[in-house]
């Protein structure tokens, strides 16, 4: 007799927690009533996010009221992660009715100038939507309609990406990446105006000579026009006459 007990108990327990968990899920319990929306800036690109952000906080509206339970999770991930401007999506479930979604943001890693346009450039060479100036992350900017093409714009990524982030000739300091068939890449620094020839070639060990020329000529207040490193052992440098 005591096991015939023992034998309802555990055919009976799963059987009323079934029937119970199908009444709270058919009542709504499980509906989501609230989404977390976590973007991962690294790249401290606020005002260029924020209104992607409520786009997609807007589109998410559509999951509304919809059961955890039986939500699709893959079409919510591949529907998110469709949007040109993210990297990858994350997401978990807090029960009963709440979700946490994660987004990575694809890096801006430069603008480009197009017909009074301003492209971001990601790291695969394709570009983005537009955005305004005001919205612009901190990077620099390619000008000149040779960029039109995705290959230059990945062979001014992999300039960059051999330039320093921090230093005398760095990243931080360049305003303008310009791209001409005879001398190959120069730039335009942010402060001073000075344009810096580069070439097509060996950016890493030319952007050590141009910071030590950039030090030279702070030290001896010289004001330079133009720095030309496209040349096998030494910098070439031009200074601003006098008015």
């Amino acid at each position: 007799m005591l096991l015939l007990r023992v034998s309802l108990i555990f055919v009976l327990l799963p059987v009323c927690g079934y029937l119970f968990f199908d009444h709270l899920e058919h009542s709504g319990f499980f509906n989501l009533k609230k989404i977390e929306l976590n973007i991962v800036d690294e790249q401290v690109t606020g005002l260029y996010l924020q209104p992607l952000q409520k786009q997609l906080e807007s589109n998410l509206q559509k999951y509304q009221n919809q059961s955890l339970v039986k939500m699709d999770f893959t079409h919510l991930v591949a529907d998110v992660g469709s949007l040109t401007w993210i990297e990858s999506v994350a997401y978990s479930r807090v029960w009963p009715s709440e979700l946490k979604i994660v987004i990575v943001p694809k890096e801006i890693k430069l603008l480009f100038q197009s017909k009074q346009r301003l492209l971001p450039v990601v790291k695969t060479g394709e570009v983005l939507p537009p955005i305004e100036m005001k919205r612009a992350p901190n990077v620099s900017i390619l000008v000149g309609d040779g960029f039109d093409q995705i290959e230059l714009r990945k062979k001014a990524l992999q300039f960059v990406s051999q330039i320093p982030e921090k230093g005398e000739f760095s990243r931080e300091k360049i305003s303008e990446i310009r791209y001409d068939q005879k001398e190959g890449f120069w730039t335009s620094l942010v402060e001073s105006g000075i344009k810096v020839k580069m070439g097509d070639e060996d950016f890493a060990l030319k952007s050590a000579r141009v910071s030590q020329v950039l030090q030279y000529l702070e030290q001896n207040n010289f004001n330079g026009r133009v720095i030309d490193a496209n040349l096998s052992k030494k910098v070439l440098v031009r200074l601003r006459k006098d008015p």
